[in-house]
């Protein structure tokens, strides 16, 4: 059984001692600074949530998206605290409600800071590109497990290894995240082993193998429960209230985007919304609350812009109060290890919520536009990946000396911004390449196969 003062650990990677490190209002604000002030959060801005490249600000983007999630996993952090410490679970004194929503507030702000350019399009192009051209570029010294990290390229892996050894005290800690937020961010405690898939923890790798030891340090920190084998852990329960947020938000605000790119009528995202955002008729039928709602004048006075921001707004507050409550009375099971579902699915509003996903996913992220994009996106990173990869092992040839390598090999090193450390094999080459492409923006990503291609100076 995990523990909450084990679980709200405020001991950081490359910080010795256990005493409490961070601002004086709370030891998470410092976690909160630090991902807010990084380039790799501003990246965000114009990397693709649902529509790549679009324009003038119309839509969200990951960055919009991932304040919008940390807002909803802020209010669920503190509603979840206030009912613990009220209803008197053991948490350690010096934890307020607010810390709650503060652990889990910088994981939602952080939870897709790895993603690759062109969001899960650019995974796959990345996965393809490994799988069609590892026979040339792996060595025979890596092991299957490393050779997942770019056949199964992910997102929250990445995303973890930025957090600890990309940005701020490179290879020393990274951000220094809090032992606690960097918990509830591990969506997936796992590698990308196969037999891992069993559970939720375990659909997708949360770290690479060159930070498994890092996690494993961690998930001892915060006693959490290991499952069969060497490479899973159970999730860190903030970690379900991180997935509740992001869920919540993309079931919502993707249907919005939808109506402001013209994909799906305003009637159609109505149809959906209705009858999560006109919840307190208790008693009634999905469509008896659809039509309940319709029927109230001052809905019907309106605009559609109007009713649009109503809907939503009411959605996300009603999702979120049934999450918190969802969270509570599972409170032992995801203690003990054993829930094993999303939180939104076991609230009273799973079948609505579930509606709402089914239907973006026919209408919306299907378009021609987005496809045509999304199609081109494998051929840009392709470009990428092969230069790169050609770069940084002509570097390996050379022992690691830059100055033996191609006028070509060099230029393109430096504009890679290899880490101060030297690599000591092929495996810590090719995450170079990864590094670098992975935090690459949509538009960035374009100029800089342009300019490798020559046509664009």
């Amino acid at each position: 059984m995990m523990n909450w003062h084990d679980l709200l650990s405020t001991k950081r990677i490359g910080v010795k001692g256990d005493g409490v490190v961070g601002r004086e209002e709370s030891p998470f604000l410092l976690d909160l600074d630090r991902i807010t002030f990084s380039s790799f959060f501003r990246r965000l801005q114009d990397k693709t949530q649902v529509h790549p490249l679009s324009v003038g600000g119309r839509v969200r983007s990951r960055l919009t998206h991932s304040i919008e999630v940390a807002s909803v996993g802020r209010s669920l952090g503190f509603g979840v605290g206030r009912q613990l410490i009220e209803g008197g679970s053991d948490i350690p004194d010096y934890i307020s409600p607010h810390d709650f929503g503060y652990i889990v507030q910088v994981a939602c702000l952080s939870h897709d800071i790895g993603n690759p350019p062109f969001g899960h399009a650019g995974e796959a192009a990345i996965q393809q590109w490994f799988c069609d051209h590892g026979e040339r570029v792996f060595s025979p010294d890596m092991t299957e497990a490393q050779k997942k990290d770019f056949t199964e390229f992910e997102g929250n892996a990445q995303g973890f290894r930025i957090l600890n050894r990309l940005d701020y005290f490179r290879e020393k800690g990274g951000f220094r995240l809090s032992h606690a937020t960097l918990g509830a961010f591990t969506k997936y405690p796992g590698d990308a082993s196969p037999n891992n898939q069993k559970r939720i923890e375990g659909k997708k790798a949360g770290f690479c193998q060159s930070e498994k030891d890092l996690f494993a340090e961690i998930a001892d920190s915060l006693g959490l429960i290991k499952r069969d084998g060497d490479t899973l852990w159970c999730r860190h329960p903030l970690a379900f209230l991180m997935e509740a947020a992001d869920d919540i938000c993309y079931r919502v605000a993707d249907l919005e985007d939808g109506v402001t790119m013209e994909c799906v009528s305003f009637k159609d995202v109505e149809y959906h919304l209705a009858p999560l955002a006109w919840s307190h008729k208790h008693g009634k039928t999905v469509e008896a609350r659809r039509q309940d709602l319709m029927e109230q004048g001052w809905y019907q006075a309106m605009s559609e812009n109007e009713k649009l921001g109503f809907l939503r707004s009411k959605a996300i507050g009603n999702l979120t109060k049934a999450t918190v409550d969802a969270f509570i009375k599972h409170e032992k099971e995801l203690l003990s290890g054993h829930f094993n579902e999303e939180l939104l699915a076991v609230t009273p509003f799973a079948d609505e919520a579930q509606a709402c996903k089914r239907f973006a996913g026919q209408s919306i992220f299907g378009t021609r536009r987005k496809l045509e994009i999304e199609t081109a996106s494998f051929d840009l990173i392709g470009v990428l990946l092969s230069n790169m990869c050609a770069a940084v092992l002509d570097l390996e040839a050379q022992a690691g000396e830059v100055q033996s390598v191609s006028p070509k090999s060099m230029r393109l090193l430096k504009i890679m911004d290899p880490p101060a450390f030297q690599p000591s094999n092929r495996y810590e080459y090719l995450l170079m390449v990864t590094d670098f492409i992975s935090g690459l923006s949509d538009r960035a990503a374009v100029n800089m196969t342009n300019i490798l291609k020559g046509v664009s100076l």
